[in-house]
C-alpha cells in the first residue's frame, strides 16, 4: 500500500528523522516493547526503523499503537503523527491557524458557540476583575498558547483577598484569559464532577460537507484538566457517539472498563446529546474555511454543547490492541482528507 503522505513529507520527515536519529533512544524504545509484549528486542528495533523509514511510522507512535501486535494489514488501518501533520500543513493555512493557536482571538472568533463569560486580563482593571469573579464559586485562568492543558489552572474566588496583587500574578505568569468554569451534563458528572469531561472530534470541510474523522471521550481524574497530563484518559467513540471499548491513557496496560475513581461504567458511555454536539461541530467548522482540518474540544452543559477551543493539528487519538482488544484504527475515515492533501 503507498503511503498517505505526500512524497515532499515524507521525505522531509526521513531528513529529520535520519538527522536526529539516535540507535539508544530507538533500542530503548525497542526494549520496553520486548519486555511489556514479549517480543525479541532486536527484531522490534529493525522492525521500528522499517516503519519510521517507509510507512511514515514515529517510534512513539509503533509504541503507542501497539504495532508489536499488530500485522502489517492492521497497521495501515492506523493514523500516525507523521500522517496527521501533513494533513495539518498541507491543508490549513499557515496565517489562518493563529486564530485557532491562540485562545483569545478564538474566543472571539468563535463567541456565539463558547456559551460562557470570557475576559482580557489586559483589558480590565482589577475591580473588574473582581466583579467578574465574584459571580462564580471558581474561575478559569489560561495562558493564550499553550498545549495539552498545560496552561489551564482553576481559583477558588473566595481564596483572593488583594484583587490587585492577584491581577498581577495572573499577568505574570501568562494567564491572561479569564473564563467562567463550565457546568457539564450531569451524566458526565456521573464520571467526575471535578473534572469537565471534554469530546474530541476531528472534522474536515470540504467547502460543502462536514466530514467526522474521529470521535474520543476524554474523562478526567478531579483536576482542572482532562488532559493526559493531568491524569486524564479517554475511550474511542463511534458515530452514535457511544464508547467502542475500555478507556486507556495511550500507556501499556492502562486500561478502565468502568472510571478509577466513581466506578461508572466506560464501555457503556455515551455522549450526551449528540447530535446537538454535531450541529454545533458542523457550525463552527464552517466559520474559517481556510483551516478545515480541525480537533475540536466540546462540553456538554445541562443544556446543550459548548465549544471550548479547535486544535489546528487534532492530536492522535487512536485505540490500543493490548488495552482495548480492537485491530483496527482510524485511517479509513480520515480518507477524505487525505485524498484533498494530494490536490
Amino acid at each position: 500500500m503507498p503511503s498517505d503522505a505526500a512524497p515532499k513529507a515524507r521525505l522531509k520527515y526521513f531528513l529529520e528523522r535520519a538527522t536526529a536519529f539516535d540507535p539508544s533512544r530507538v533500542w530503548s524504545f525497542a526494549t520496553q516493547i520486548a519486555g511489556e509484549q514479549g517480543k525479541w528486542a532486536p527484531r522490534t528495533f529493525v522492525d521500528m526503523l522499517i516503519w519510521a523509514a517507509f510507512h511514515d511510522t514515529g517510534y512513539i507512535d509503533y509504541y503507542e499503537s501497539d504495532f508489536a501486535l499488530l500485522s502489517r494489514k492492521e497497521r495501515k488501518t492506523f493514523m500516525t503523527g507523521l500522517l496527521q501533520h501533513h494533513l495539518a500543513d498541507a491543508l490549513n493555512d499557515p496565517q489562518d491557524v493563529l486564530l485557532f493557536e491562540n485562545k483569545i482571538a478564538f474566543n472571539r472568533l468563535f463567541a456565539r458557540y463558547l456559551k460562557r463569560e470570557w475576559i482580557d486580563l489586559e483589558e480590565v482593571d482589577a475591580d473588574r476583575l473582581r466583579a467578574f469573579a465574584e459571580r462564580y464559586p471558581a474561575i478559569i485562568a489560561k495562558v493564550p498558547v499553550g498545549r495539552e492543558g498545560k496552561g489551564v489552572f482553576r481559583y477558588v474566588t473566595a481564596d483572593v483577598d488583594d484583587w490587585v496583587q492577584f491581577r498581577a500574578d495572573l499577568l505574570e505568569r501568562g494567564q491572561r484569559l479569564i473564563e467562567e468554569p463550565i457546568a457539564q451534563h450531569p451524566y458526565l458528572s456521573e464520571y467526575c464532577a471535578g473534572t469537565v469531561n471534554t469530546t474530541r472530534v476531528s472534522t474536515f470541510f470540504d467547502g460543502e460537507r462536514v466530514h467526522v474523522l474521529m470521535a474520543a471521550q476524554k474523562f478526567g481524574r478531579g483536576a482542572v484538566s482532562d488532559q493526559f497530563t493531568w491524569g486524564g484518559f479517554f475511550t474511542m467513540l463511534d458515530d452514535e457517539g457511544r464508547s467502542v471499548g475500555p478507556g486507556h491513557t495511550g500507556k501499556h496496560k492502562s486500561r478502565y472498563e468502568t472510571h478509577p475513581d466513581s466506578g461508572t461504567s466506560i464501555t457503556d458511555f455515551r455522549v450526551p446529546l449528540w447530535d446537538e454536539v454535531l450541529a454545533l461541530i458542523d457550525e463552527a467548522a464552517r466559520v474559517v474555511p481556510t483551516v478545515p482540518y480541525v480537533g475540536w474540544d466540546v462540553a456538554v452543559g445541562p443544556n446543550g454543547p459548548v465549544l471550548i477551543e479547535g486544535n489546528w493539528t487534532p492530536g492522535l487519538y487512536e485505540t490500543r490492541v493490548s488495552a482495548t482488544g480492537i485491530r483496527t484504527g482510524s485511517r479509513a475515515s480520515h480518507q477524505p482528507a487525505i485524498v484533498a492533501s494530494r490536490r
